[in-house]
């Protein structure tokens, strides 16, 4: 069974990448991070979550995201791995912030994290 923790540490993280990259446009303050602990998956480190329209209109709650890290897999890579991954999961998020999210193809995410992790190393 999953169990989830929130990573407080990797909140911290995309606090600072988002302020030094110049993604102004994410508002961390409705941006979340769990660790999963127990997942099956093997390939994937982290995945995002959104909320419907539906509920967030139902609950009259502003759009809000959630990263999930699997821990297993995120908490043994190499900082600058993590940094790149953490990157590539706010690249999801799209610049309207109205709950939706990017998929791949719509966003050249290779690219785009390159290009934003040489902004963390300066």
């Amino acid at each position: 069974m999953i169990s989830y923790r929130r990573a407080v540490d990797i909140e911290e993280r995309v606090k600072a990448i988002v302020a030094k990259t110049g993604l102004g446009y994410l508002d961390v303050e409705r941006i979340r991070c769990v660790r999963s602990y127990g997942s099956a998956s093997s390939n994937t480190a982290a995945r995002i979550h959104s909320v419907s329209k539906a509920f967030l209109t139902g609950f009259g709650m502003k759009p809000a995201y959630v990263i999930e890290f699997i821990a297993e897999i995120f908490d043994k890579l190499p900082a600058e791995s993590q940094d790149e991954i953490i990157i590539h999961e706010l690249l999801h998020i799209p610049k309207s912030f109205t709950g939706g999210l990017l998929p791949h193809g719509r966003v050249d995410f290779r690219r785009e994290t390159k290009t934003l992790k040489k902004m963390l190393k300066t």
